[in-house]
């Protein structure tokens, strides 16, 4: 059932326009601007307001990033499906956790080899920023595991990873979300699942790449060139999105079209029925 849209007063308004006014924003993607079939945005499916709402971003000029724990695709062929949904996001304007896991390693682990646990859409933005990606054979040797997104984990893999990690390697996982809002429901977050294997194989705790490390929203805030505080963000999690937020002391808007729909109203700075009320205070 759709949900009931909320009356709002002159003092709701002002609100919002002072939350609102000037800030950039980083922008959730499942359960906040689509809806898709999983991590993979097969038939991803615009939620109310989210056309409107890219649209007058960018009239207005207003700086914008999305961030998407996804790690299914690399960051052109996720902005391809949403464009082809009706979306206006541009090259450079979704990161992802192999990017920013990109962004560390060339900052703070230069010339260092990587073993990716993952398809195309964890290891293209690392061998893009010209870091070494190693094979199966010579996984033994990486001073980082990274783990994304891959259609199938085999035995090879596992112990490759393994091996790494017990060899002294760090490990790094792009997200350890179950689950993430997708039609039908939710749907099994796969990455979150290798994670776990290898987690529970090496009896090693992660790295958090993706969201709610404050990481992700730092490589947000340097790319967009404001201070994390002045940041926006704008998500329907209230365990990743709200969370990364009030941990980074950055302002958190709940989007009621996603994962938490029956949140209370003080649980964040904002909370709105879907983008389309966010409108009038761009």
């Amino acid at each position: 059932m759709p949900q009931e849209r909320r009356l709002t007063t002159n003092a709701d308004d002002q609100r919002r326009a002072v939350i609102l006014h000037g800030r950039p924003l980083v922008l959730d993607v499942d359960g906040t601007l689509i809806l898709a079939d999983s991590e993979q945005w097969n038939d991803p499916r615009p939620l109310p307001g989210a056309r409107e709402f890219l649209a007058r971003l960018r009239k207005k000029g207003r700086p914008f990033l999305l961030l998407t724990n996804g790690t299914a695709r690399p960051p052109d062929d996720y902005i391809g499906r949403l464009r082809a949904a009706g979306l206006d996001v541009r090259p450079g304007e979704l990161l992802t956790p192999a990017v920013v896991a990109a962004e560390l390693l060339t900052r703070n682990h230069p010339g260092e080899p990587v073993f990716v646990l993952g398809d195309k859409g964890a290891r293209q933005p690392l061998l893009s920023r010209g870091i070494r990606v190693l094979d199966r054979r010579e996984a033994t040797t990486a001073r980082v595991v990274f783990v994304g997104w891959a259609p199938a984990l085999t035995y090879e893999d596992l112990t490759a990873a393994a091996r790494a990690i017990w060899g002294g390697a760090e490990f790094w996982t792009a997200v350890t979300a179950r689950a993430l809002a997708a039609q039908g429901g939710r749907a099994p977050a796969m990455g979150g699942a290798l994670m776990a294997a290898v987690a529970h194989v090496t009896s090693t705790l992660p790295r958090l790449i993706g969201k709610p490390a404050q990481e992700a929203l730092q490589v947000a805030a340097r790319l967009l060139g404001f201070p994390l505080r002045d940041l926006v963000m704008v998500g329907d999690d209230l365990e990743i999105d709200v969370s990364m937020a009030r941990q980074a002391g950055c302002t958190a808007v709940l989007v009621r079209t996603g994962t938490d729909r029956d949140a209370p109203e003080d649980v964040a700075d904002l909370s709105v029925t879907d983008l389309s009320e966010l409108l009038p205070f761009i």
